[in-house]
């Protein structure tokens, strides 16, 4: 095992044992109750999970937490050595407890022990594990073995479905309402005749994620079913959360302690330019530095020769301060990007212009947002009639952003920005609107969700959607209208000998004929959840006009 796992293993160790000494009388309440069904485990388990969790959890409350974990911990080194598939018997030889479970005995691999492992620690520390943590300092996920098992935990198990705890923030998002003129809408004026409005339509969906199994051969028709809605706008946009970098390894790249290294193949962007039509891509993202400026300038290459528009990165400090400019019918759209981290990667001093970087996640030092007010104002000396900013934020596998993400729009749009076009969590997120004096109400989408990715162990991961609206002049404004939105169903269908069929779908072609996308019987399962709970509870306001603008 190497030096860094072994120094994860001390820190998430030290950090159950501060749980235990501090909740001790709490965790073995809490791990009988789940032991007697009591408390209910996340519906994501399989029923054999459930079984052996209970059993689990049962035996842990008995012999006593602090005495089991106390006995377990020298052991776990030797655990995580192992290559093989191993009886837990044989390395559990007598560690001292009177008996072990019966379904210990039946965990013969690796895999399915460390998934009953981050379960029971997600009872030990609950509340850690449950419930969005407000932010107090600096976001850094990237050197946290703690954060990075509760990351696991969210993914496997349990994509939050719950804003921080006395936020309010789920009344509040269910409260919102989109009401925004539609060209469909009867005549305001008295006489019954339609202004003509002068506009610029534009779509956006999530992250695109071209790793794993998502290659050409698997992905022969990824945007046959939404290019009517999607593909059919002026601005036709969405987030390159990788780099296109050929000389570069491609795909998902990681090395033990680090985060991942995303990198898309050219055919794979290609089939984002000619299949889907994105013209816009935002390259402000968590991963823009994964090859450090060599990636960087080599993605800006494809981008360049491409054709697209795109912002968030750039090759020099002029190519920063020159923001994108979008014009069609004597309406200019200016595109704005920015991310929130690096995965841990820092910016050379003499080059900050290579990502643009505001720290949106965190509280202490708060976010400066210098850089979004000065390209606010480059955009306005262009002549920009409306400002969009997509800005890649928030916490992964969790459905509501933090009370600190929600002040960072506010910001974002005092800085001068229209509308924010928000993504990172791998799962959707609401939306708002944000009152202006003597202004249209700013939207701010907080997440669309994934997009192209391969997220195959989360359930909410598979819903998404994308938006679409007008931004148009109208009795002397500048106002955004039709605003519409299409819920999305990420299928990526095994079909054995490590091929696959990956497609993005709309969500309600998948309710009406489940049968017909190669989808499991869990992932069909799962299907009233993501439609009940996910969109028409979590993502209201917007489930709400998608009934109306059915695409």
């Amino acid at each position: 095992m190497n030096a860094y796992l072994i120094e994860a293993l001390k820190d998430i160790m030290q950090q159950i044992k501060t749980c235990l000494d501090e909740q001790g009388e709490q965790v073995v309440t809490r791990l009988q109750q789940v032991s007697l069904g009591e408390l209910k485990l996340t519906e994501t388990l399989s029923p054999d999970e459930i079984e052996c969790a209970r059993e689990l959890f049962g035996w842990v409350a008995q012999q006593g937490p602090l005495n089991a974990w106390a006995k377990v911990q020298p052991l776990l080194p030797k655990l995580m050595a192992a290559h093989d598939e191993t009886a837990i018997e044989t390395i559990f030889l007598d560690p001292g407890f009177s008996y072990l479970p019966p379904c210990l005995k039946k965990l013969k691999n690796k895999r399915t022990l460390a998934r009953m492992a981050v379960l029971l620690a997600s009872y030990i520390c609950y509340d850690q594990f449950h419930y969005p943590q407000p932010e107090t300092g600096v976001y850094d996920i990237s050197s946290s073995p703690f954060q990075k098992l509760k990351w696991v935990y969210r993914y496997w198990f349990n994509q939050l479905e719950v804003a921080e705890i006395g936020s309010g923030l789920e009344a509040f998002f269910a409260s919102q309402q989109f009401k925004f003129f539609n060209l469909t809408d009867p005549s305001p004026d008295p006489g019954g005749v339609k202004p003509v409005i002068p506009r610029v339509s534009v779509s956006c969906a999530g992250d695109l994620l071209a790793v794993d199994v998502l290659i050409p051969e698997n992905t022969p028709h990824l945007f046959d079913a939404i290019t009517d809605f999607f593909s059919s706008a002026d601005i036709v946009s969405a987030n390159l959360e990788s780099t296109v970098d050929n000389k570069a390894v491609i795909g998902r790249n990681q090395i033990p302690g680090e985060p991942a290294r995303m990198n898309t193949s050219q055919a794979m962007f290609n089939k984002f330019r000619e299949e889907a039509k994105v013209n816009f891509f935002s390259t402000a993202t968590n991963h823009a530095m994964d090859y450090q400026e060599a990636g960087v300038l080599a993605t800006l290459d494809v981008l360049k020769k491409s054709g697209a528009l795109y912002a968030g990165t750039a090759a020099s400090q002029e190519e920063q301060n020159d923001v994108v400019i979008f014009e069609k019918n004597g309406i200019k759209v200016a595109l704005l990007a920015y991310t929130f981290d690096l995965n841990g990667h820092k910016l050379p001093a003499d080059k900050p212009y290579l990502a643009n970087e505001v720290r949106f996640n965190d509280v202490n030092p708060p976010p400066d947002y210098t850089l979004i007010k000065k390209q606010v104002a480059a955009a306005r000396a262009k002549g920009a009639d409306w400002i969009i900013a997509y800005c890649h934020w928030g916490w992964e596998f969790e459905m509501y952003p933090h009370v600190n993400i929600v002040e960072a729009a506010h910001k974002v749009i005092e800085c001068g920005v229209d509308t924010i076009l928000g993504n990172h969590p791998h799962v959707s997120q609401p939306a708002q609107l944000i009152p202006r004096v003597g202004k249209q109400d700013a939207l701010v989408i907080y997440a669309f969700g994934d997009f192209v990715s391969y997220h195959p162990d989360s359930r909410n991961s598979k819903l998404a959607y994308s938006v679409k609206f007008d931004i148009g002049k109208a009795l002397g404004q500048t106002r955004l209208f039709n605003l519409q939105a299409l819920p999305l169903y990420i299928v990526n269908e095994n079909l054995g000998d490590g091929r696959f069929d990956c497609r993005i779908v709309k969500f309600f072609d998948v309710l009406e004929r489940p049968d017909d996308f190669g989808l499991t019987a869990l992932e069909k399962e799962q299907l009233e959840h993501l439609q009940v709970k996910v969109w028409d509870d979590i993502l209201s306001p917007l489930s709400s006009i998608s009934q109306r603008f059915e695409a």
